[in-house]
């Protein structure tokens, strides 16, 4: 499959898999709290909670494999592919031992009196708690195998296990209502069977399809390689951390300054974000093992040219989605909650048009750890992020109007987003007025149109003509694309597409 149509097929994929699983995310999350009720479900979320806490470690080492498979894949031979894949496990057992180490001595005091769970409930909080540890292990054993698929840009394979995994959750939250048993005990053996079986099917295709996919063997351990990966891991968790931390920190000095009721503005606003999120992440998923690869078999000019593709497309799809919504957020929120709490248009906002900013330049992150230069990008722009933080302390500190500080949050996005261009300037000889002729001039017209059509809509009043205009107008939106931000190389592509569709 030529790399173009491979690019458009996982991207689609990626799509399907994030639509499908939202819908049966929502259904199944309703079924479990009828089946257990209040009280257990509290319970499986206080305990369940350190999966999803413990999940950025998981995202940075499936990073970190996939990048270094898929820059070895082009200018290695099988010997030294296996050789690295191998010491990924190591590795992954590894960060498995520590973690389950520090979670059991934290069960200690878990369990003593810290959390607050009905002593009738104790004994079965800790069955989850063990059973929460395992899904831990089961996480971290399968990110090599899922790496490795990625790697290979097999991620129509990927999306099919990920749908799988969400259909068996609704089947099991519907069994659940039948069952007499514990059910919060037996709900987290359920679980923990959906990781095991994630695991096995991860494990067991890459065995039987890639050459490179063996088990770890102690003569070929390389602690230069272990070093490498591990250096990369950590600092793709400080990286992360600083994203994290940036977003906890805000929460945080919301709830110092405005009170809980501002939580829960901020608690919906981060949910918004992430439901939309998945229009760009599913390609930049797509495209960036192309990037690596086009770096691991020298071709830099290619990589960049990836790179700029893929901030120019996740903008543009992004801003598909956001600048519409962000004029009729009001409304949506008022039929999605019936109570809106107060300042969850303005956290929204703010935060969706951070994570458009963000995709400006989101391609040469990806360019960066293509190349491998990740400590002084790490330090150099993730830092930036969570500058927002002791900033908006301040502004708050003195008296700056919320409506006014929390504009901090997309301000030093803004920053960071710009650093990026200079510092892949001198760390990999990023032309600068390229990128800029090939990026931004690209999206300035179809956004300027799409921003100006749905303000005209929004000032008529009428909500009904608003969304019925949205089709037209997308088309429209696409048409100025590809005659305006589209190369000639693009439009063949999609021009060769088209002409397979119709055939």
């Amino acid at each position: 499959m030529r790399s173009s149509t491979r690019l458009i097929v996982n991207t689609g994929a990626q799509y399907t898999r994030t639509l499908i699983n939202l819908g049966l995310s929502l259904y199944s999350t309703r079924l479990i709290l009828h089946a257990l009720g209040m009280d257990d479900y509290g319970i499986f979320t206080l305990i369940a909670g350190v999966v999803s806490m413990l999940a950025f470690i998981t995202n940075a080492m499936v990073s970190t494999t996939q990048r270094f498979m898929s820059y070895h894949q082009t200018r290695s031979n099988l010997e030294t592919q296996q050789i690295i894949f191998g010491n990924s496990i190591i590795l992954h057992l590894l960060f498995s031992a520590i973690v389950v180490f520090f979670l059991e001595l934290a069960s200690l005091f878990l369990f003593d009196g810290f959390l607050n769970i009905i002593p009738e409930r104790i004994d079965a909080a800790k069955i989850v708690y063990q059973c929460a540890i395992a899904m831990i292990i089961c996480s971290f054993m399968t990110s090599p195998f899922k790496a490795l698929l990625i790697s290979h840009e097999n991620l129509v394979y990927t999306s099919i296990v990920e749908v799988v995994d969400g259909i068996i959750k609704v089947v099991i939250a519907w069994l659940l209502t039948s069952m007499d048993h514990d059910k919060l005990i037996l709900y987290g053996y359920f679980m923990l069977g959906i990781n095991l079986l994630n695991l096995f099917a991860f494990t067991i295709y890459d065995i039987r399809h890639y050459k490179e996919c063996v088990l770890p063997k102690l003569c070929n351990f390389n602690g230069s390689y272990i070093k490498s990966m591990g250096s990369f891991v950590g600092w793709q968790l400080y990286s992360t951390g600083c994203i994290i931390g940036r977003t906890q920190g805000i929460a945080i000095i919301l709830n110092r300054f405005f009170g809980t009721v501002i939580n829960a503005a901020f608690g919906i606003a981060l949910q918004v974000s992430a439901s939309v999120n998945f229009i760009s992440s599913a390609l930049v998923t797509s495209i960036n093992p192309q990037i690596v690869k086009a770096e691991g078999s020298g071709d830099r000019k290619k990589m960049f040219a990836l790179a700029e593709a893929a901030s120019k497309f996740s903008f543009l799809l992004l801003a598909m989605v956001i600048i519409p919504i962000s004029f009729i957020l009001p409304n949506l929120l008022k039929f999605w909650l019936n109570t809106v709490p107060e300042g969850s248009v303005l956290f929204c906002r703010v935060i969706l048009y951070t994570a458009l900013i963000d995709q400006i330049t989101y391609g040469l992150g990806s360019a960066n750890q293509a190349i491998g230069n990740i400590r002084p990008y790490a330090l150099t722009v993730n830092t930036i992020k969570f500058l927002t933080v002791p900033c908006l302390w301040l502004l708050l500190y003195i008296n700056i109007p919320l409506n006014i500080a929390i504009w901090t949050y997309p301000s030093f996005e803004f920053v960071c987003a710009l650093c990026r261009i200079p510092f892949l300037k001198y760390s990999g000889g990023l032309h600068i007025w390229q990128f800029i002729s090939n990026v931004f001039i690209k999206i300035i017209l179809p956004f300027v149109f799409l921003v100006l059509t749905y303000w005209s809509l929004y000032s008529i009043g009428n909500i009904l003509i608003y969304l019925f205009s949205s089709i037209p107008t997308t088309i429209l939106y696409w048409i100025i694309i590809y005659y305006v931000s589209l190369n000639s190389k693009e439009k063949y592509i999609i021009d060769s597409i088209v002409s397979k569709i119709k055939i």
